[in-house]
């Protein structure tokens, strides 16, 4: 990872869990990472691969070009944090990369009904809250 600019870590403004998440990544790394809401800029002129779903659907975090996903990209900021850089490594052990990404989904399906049970403030049910229902 690049240390001379500030990682970008996009994450979901309209998600409390994920603001939350995205306030302890800061106070953890300060302006090693700079947070983009992808409800604020538009996903592509983030970068070009990424679309709005996959926005919904998980965190990113942008190196550079390079853009990670979901449970690689948490694993990818934790490792610029020198108390975490030991156990990182873990992720990329099989089964256990696998594992993390699919707890990883669980949260992100379930993030807005995990905010209200943990009382924090939730949007106006928009799109967002269905994401991922199948009705």
């Amino acid at each position: 990872m690049r240390d001379s600019e500030p990682l970008q870590v996009i994450y979901d403004g309209h998600c409390a869990l994920c603001r939350a998440s995205m306030k302890r990544i800061q106070a953890m790394l300060g302006e090693r990472v700079s947070p983009v809401d992808f409800r604020s800029v538009p996903p592509e002129q983030i970068h070009p691969e990424l679309r709005e779903e996959s926005c919904k659907a998980r965190m990113h975090l942008l190196d550079g070009e390079k853009l990670y996903g979901g449970a690689e990209a948490m694993v990818r900021i934790l490792q610029l944090h020198r108390g975490y850089r030991l156990i990182v490594w873990l992720y990329y052990l099989p089964p256990i990369g696998w594992l993390a990404e699919r707890m990883y989904e669980y949260v992100a399906r379930n993030r807005f009904r995990l905010s209200k049970w943990l009382g924090s403030d939730v949007p106006e049910c928009t799109d967002a809250c269905s994401i991922h229902r199948k009705d």
